[in-house]
């Protein structure tokens, strides 16, 4: 056997291209590295750079679809992008402020380059007005308040008495169930002949309304109104006729119209209920 003190000269090429691949791929790491760490950087930067240029500074404010809420009033309340730029304009931010506010339905919200930024609104109409203890309120047809009533115009919209001491709550979904069937009551009798036609709304301590017409109260429970309204119609004739000044009518039984008239000491239905 024999030792050889010298290098093989192929072992030591080996290596030597084994380490320049490790530096070799070491360097192109560092470089993606770098790259991945700075692209962020250079896109903010650039992002930066565009948002100040002034052709994107947003100049115009566009809101369609308003009739109650003033168009000043509804950017204020959104938030005035004008001076801003339409590129870090953050629509997102805006349809949430939107949806706090109590007059709007829905909305969408445009950018239109280079410098609008467009409102397609859809309004909440009032249906009604709401009278309480401590003030009266304005209600949409789903029952939902809008708004407490400051200063007169709404004379034109029904009445409905609600026994609140604490008013309503602005878009509260709880009063809005007995509300919306309220408004529901209220709707077909305006849509029949008659004294019921002017007739107002009132809502009972079990959340039940009732009509209040020429001095009576029509009790009606919880649904079924257009067939209880023409059940009273059809025997409204035969009340006047008996010349009966009721002030209790109940529709709440299955196909009966119970008449009754109240104390004025007590305001209790007396005991001479007459059924139709």
């Amino acid at each position: 056997m024999r030792i050889d003190g010298r290098k093989n000269p192929t072992k030591s090429k080996g290596r030597k291209k084994a380490g320049m691949k490790i530096v070799f791929s070491g360097a192109v790491l560092i470089v993606v590295i770098g790259f991945a760490l700075l692209a962020p950087m250079a896109a903010r930067a650039v992002k930066r750079y565009v948002c100040r240029i002034p052709a994107f500074k947003i100049r115009q404010v566009q809101v369609e679809g308003l009739k109650y809420v003033r168009k000043e009033d509804f950017i204020r309340f959104v938030g005035d992008p004008r001076g801003d730029s339409i590129l870090s304009y953050d629509m997102k931010v805006a349809m949430k402020r939107i949806e706090g506010h109590p007059w709007i339905k829905s909305a969408i919200v445009r950018r239109d380059f280079p410098d609008e930024v467009r409102f397609e609104l859809t309004e909440r109409t009032p249906a009604a007005v709401v009278k309480t203890a401590s003030g009266k309120y304005l209600v949409d047809s789903e029952g939902l308040a809008l708004a407490k009533i400051t200063q007169p115009g709404w004379e034109f919209l029904p009445v409905i008495e609600y026994p609140s001491s604490q008013g309503l709550r602005i878009l509260d979904i709880k009063t809005a169930g007995c509300l919306g069937k309220a408004l529901t009551l209220l709707m077909i009798a305006r849509e029949s002949k008659g004294p019921l036609s002017s007739a107002e709304v009132e809502i009972g301590k079990d959340n039940d309304p009732c009509l209040l017409f020429e001095g009576a109260r029509v009790l009606v429970g919880g649904g079924g109104y257009r067939q209880k309204i023409r059940r009273l119609t059809d025997v409204e004739s035969d009340i006047v006729k008996r010349g009966l000044e009721p002030g209790l009518i109940d529709l709440r039984f299955p196909g009966k119209v119970v008449v009754a008239g109240v104390s004025a000491a007590s305001g209790k239905p007396v005991l001479n209920a007459r059924s139709f």
